[in-house]
């Protein structure tokens, strides 16, 4: 019987960073007869029949000693009762998963997404069967075990009949967790460029301040906004529930993304997927791109680039966007469709 056991910090469809997960759940229940999940915490969620969501009670802030004693005992009751396990961007999971796991002859496979190549890492990639990663760049150790499947976006999620004759506002969206990595100062700054030629264009940032120190970054960006001129045709919406992320990409003309070379920006692919235009400074995604390369890449942190490059996109006709469009969303549906990378890393926990 295939019974597969999930390792994760929230089981969640709301939650901004994390809520896609819940889409990776339900995929995941057709290729086994149980899924089991330990979570962290809870929210909201729907999921089928098959799939029994075993919380630690963080959502309860319950006494963090008592959260690993059950996460503990359920890593005890549970992997005895399942045929793998599969653990979701932490290490620390896969770590403490493996005793048992490698005791009971269970597979342990980890995904997982990070520059940065840490000790637990490095241990994980070791003793773990397999590490699932979405592109060769988005994980800083080269190992035989490192497996690329996509990033597994939910392409039905996103789709949307567009009209490229539409006139009227440009619209750009940028997303995800308001920090420094995330280099909005030069989005900003290409703005202010953009209104010196009068382009009828709006900026719509969604996120929120995750980390510590983020909610003085997000300050800084309110103060150079207004100090810019610019805070007429900048919008920060601030948190969008995952569960209605969609409808955003979906009536934006384009996406953008301001970070450095690394791992793929989920995202931009999001965006892709759902039809938008898409501009990155992250180079890693060149190949996804292909022929349109030159026109959706500017060089990390040059704002000059980027306002011309979002200038190229509003003149294009209404036939060039939806000729580009279209390659876009193949482009996601061929590499990073959540339906082909939930198939292949389900036949990792058979193969030898």
């Amino acid at each position: 019987m295939k019974r597969l056991l999930i390792i994760t910090q929230k089981v969640d469809q709301n939650d901004d960073l994390l809520g896609f997960f819940v889409d990776w759940l339900r995929e995941f229940a057709k290729h086994f007869e149980h899924i089991s999940i330990i979570t962290l915490g809870v929210g909201l969620y729907e999921l089928p029949k098959n799939v029994t969501v075993y919380s630690c009670g963080k959502e309860r802030d319950t006494w963090r000693p008592f959260r690993w004693v059950r996460f503990l005992w359920l890593l005890i009751t549970l992997i005895p009762r399942s045929s793998a396990v599969f653990a979701h961007m932490s290490p620390a999971f896969a770590l403490t998963a493996w005793p048992m796991a490698a005791i009971m002859g269970k597979k342990v496979v980890l995904w997982y997404l990070h520059r940065s190549v840490t000790l637990r890492l490095k241990l994980s990639e070791f003793l773990c069967h397999r590490i699932v990663t979405a592109d060769v760049e988005s994980l800083g150790i080269t190992s035989k075990k490192v497996i690329a499947v996509g990033h597994g976006i939910d392409t039905e999620k996103f789709k949307t009949s567009r009209n490229w004759d539409h006139s009227g506002t440009f619209k750009i969206v940028s997303v995800g967790r308001i920090s420094p990595i995330k280099n909005y100062e030069t989005l900003l700054a290409a703005v202010q460029k953009l209104k010196l030629t009068n382009p009828d264009f709006h900026v719509r940032i969604i996120g929120r301040p995750v980390m510590r120190g983020d909610n003085g970054y997000l300050d800084k960006l309110h103060k150079l906004s207004k100090q810019l001129g610019i805070s007429d045709v900048v919008q920060f919406a601030g948190f969008i529930p995952y569960d209605k992320i969609a409808d955003e990409y979906k009536v934006a003309d384009a996406v953008v993304g301001m970070t450095p070379h690394g791992g793929i920006d989920k995202a931009i692919l999001e965006g892709m997927a759902s039809g938008a235009l898409a501009l990155t400074s992250n180079d890693a995604m060149k190949k996804y791109f292909s022929d349109y390369a030159e026109k959706l890449l500017f060089r990390y942190g040059d704002s000059d680039e980027l306002a011309a490059k979002i200038r190229f996109l509003i003149g294009l006709t209404p036939a060039e966007r939806s000729e580009m469009s279209r390659f876009l969303v193949v482009s996601v549906s061929q590499h990073h469709a959540l339906r082909n990378a939930v198939q292949k890393i389900s036949q990792l926990f058979y193969l030898p």
